[in-house]
């Protein structure tokens, strides 16, 4: 199993409690983000937080502060450029893109330049210039609710540490005298590449996401991550014995002798286990009774799709197109986006690749000098709604995608429809875009399909109706469900009330399947449940044929497909969709899980 490298700034925290003599098992369930079982001392890596208060507010040398800014911009450049090529020693080009994305946003003029401009206004110090303009972004970010946008946010802030820590003259260690267990407040791209791959045994950061950069990295590279449920710089002490299961999400301290032996006992079964779903991964998806059914692969990286095709997937079921606008903090233009959707056309061989339109939230997001904020972002101006009113910015990225198009393998979709007209509308402006590359005499594929995102009850009820418009369909179950239940699951006092297998979700996706038969459109699903081991028997009871998963998924899920035969699933499915709650749906879903993959349930 190969191990990852990580660096950044450093505090120890010995010195910030009391040493104590505790050796009694302690143990923390977190967020699972990437599987793996590993075992080890820990390695300490909090990093200083700087705060307001540290910086100089009022300078009699503005010059010399700009002048101070872009030296930093420089320096931290090249420490970028540095990660960048060690990483390209460690696996090729596969990370290139995500240094790449951080250099631009240090070198984006209109970013710059709203610092200068705060330094000159405020005439303060550059230091403090940067942690307000820097902060301003990445709460802008976090206002979004989502996760996406949450590790997105993370990416501004390591940004900004950086450019900090040069400006303070805060120094980075990487240094690990004996392979170890990394705990960390949170962990950037370039603190991962840096440590010793040979030492690194896993990571468990305080924050950070699934889908966050370090997350990616994390899982091309098998090292086991979790995200802690709580603060753990006061818990764990260097030296400290630690098991992690990224698996079960579990963490324990210094473990006692039965709970090591035990847990030895399962990694051992759970490697075995794993490295025969990895051996059979590239295998097709077919049920017991010949039912096949396709397994695609929910990517934003280049990383990603190599893991994909390295793992059997059957195409990108869902491409997310955030991050080319996103990292860039500025709209890319129409050349930069083609070369990006290129890659991945040519890369996936002419397998399909779902491409979705920016699903962003508006100029707050993308643009520099937007400073607004939505009350309620989830119900606001995002998605289609921000293309529509801005259709120079949505044409251009139809254009690119259709240049970019090289293999004939590329697909449109269109996320958070509510309306008809919204898919008229996007109807009318790819047609428009067709007709000018026609008169520029560019070449491309113009027999594109056009696909749009289940994600709101309305969209769901109204299938037939919008199904007649477009080429496919892909319900968004995560959206689905928020919208469904009127759960917000980024409210930790409501997010016990989030559940996707509710029966008023289920009856829905059914609703939008039927609808997809009628006017012979694909129906899939790429959110979270499609990666959800106990779901797939539903999910292929309802109907489903294609679904869109995380990559690392993939081996589980073929496994539990060929476990299962369509029959059995219907008559499941039949009778959950009656019951009178979704914890009702749950533990039915699991025994008959547990029934079919008894082998398997300490890995599903």
């Amino acid at each position: 199993m190969r191990h990852l490298a990580r660096s950044k700034n450093l505090l120890p925290i010995n010195s910030m409690k009391k040493k104590t003599d505790r050796k009694q098992q302690l143990k923390i369930t977190g967020r699972r983000v990437v599987p793996g079982m590993s075992m080890g001392p820990a390695f300490i890596f909090y990093q200083k937080s700087f705060k307001l208060t540290d910086f100089s507010l009022t300078t009699d040398d503005p010059d010399r502060e700009i002048t101070t800014l872009k030296e930093a911009i420089k320096n931290v450049v090249r420490l970028l450029e540095n990660s960048r090529t060690l990483s390209t020693d460690t696996s090729d080009q596969s990370f290139s893109g995500i240094f790449d994305a951080q250099i631009a946003l240090l070198e984006d003029e209109f970013l710059v330049k709203e610092v200068i401009s705060y330094i000159n206004e405020k005439t303060c110090s550059a230091s403090y210039a940067i942690f307000i303009v820097f902060q301003q972004k990445k709460e802008q970010l976090l206002h979004r609710g989502d996760d996406y946008f949450k590790d997105r946010a993370f990416d501004i802030h390591d940004v900004m540490t950086k450019l900090l820590n040069v400006m303070t003259g805060e120094r980075v260690e990487h240094h690990l005298s004996e392979p170890s267990i990394i705990f960390a407040d949170t962990l950037s791209p370039s603190d991962t590449i840096h440590f010793p791959r040979d030492k690194v045994l896993g990571f468990v950061t305080d924050t950070g996401g699934i889908t966050s950069h370090t997350a990616i990295m994390s899982r091309a590279l098998h090292i086991p991550y979790i995200i802690s449920t709580q603060p753990l710089n006061r818990i764990v002490t260097n030296g400290d014995y630690i098991l992690l299961d990224g698996h079960k999400g579990q963490i324990f301290i210094n473990p006692d002798k039965e709970t090591t032996r035990t847990f030895k006992s399962a990694r051992k079964k759970y490697e075995a286990a794993y490295t025969r779903l990895c051996s059979d991964s590239r295998l097709p998806a077919v049920t017991t009774d010949g039912v096949e059914i396709e397994v695609l692969a929910n990517v934003e990286l280049i990383p990603e799709m190599e893991e994909a095709l390295t793992l059997g997937a059957d195409g990108i079921g869902l491409l997310r197109t955030e991050a080319v606008f996103l990292e860039a903090a500025r709209i890319p233009s129409e050349q930069e986006q083609i070369k990006i959707y290129r890659k991945f056309s040519e890369g996936m061989a002419g397998m399909p690749v779902v491409v979705r339109t920016i699903d962003a939230g508006g100029d707050k997001i993308i643009t520099p000098d937007a400073n607004w904020r939505e009350e309620n972002p989830f119900l606001g101006w995002r998605a289609i709604r921000f293309c529509l009113d801005h259709p120079g910015i949505f044409k251009t990225q139809l254009r690119a995608i259709l240049q970019a198009n090289t293999k004939k393998n590329l697909k449109i979709m269109i996320p958070m429809i509510s309306c008809l007209q919204e898919i008229l509308e996007t109807r009318k402006l790819l047609e428009s875009a067709k007709r000018e590359l026609e008169q520029e005499h560019v070449r491309f594929y113009d027999q594109i399909e056009l696909g749009i995102m289940v994600e709101t009850p309305s969209a769901a009820l109204m299938a037939d109706k919008f199904g007649a418009e477009v080429d496919f369909m892909s319900i968004g179950s995560n959206d689905l469900t928020q919208y469904t239940l009127a759960v917000d699951r980024t409210n930790s006092k409501i997010a016990h009330l989030f559940n996707d297998l509710h029966p008023a979700v289920l009856t829905l996706m059914q609703k939008t399947i039927q609808a997809g038969e009628r006017n012979r459109n694909q129906v899939s699903i790429c959110g979270e449940l499609a990666g959800n081991p106990e779901a797939i028997a539903i999910l292929i009871g309802l109907g489903f044929t294609t679904l869109s998963l995380s990559p690392s998924m993939i081996p589980i899920i073929k496994k539990v497909i060929r476990s299962l035969s369509l029959r059995d699933c219907s008559g499941l499915c039949e009778n959950l969709l009656t019951a009178s709650s979704a914890m009702e749906v749950r533990i039915e879903a699991r025994k008959f899980l547990d029934q079919r993959l008894p082998a398997y349930q300490g890995l599903i």
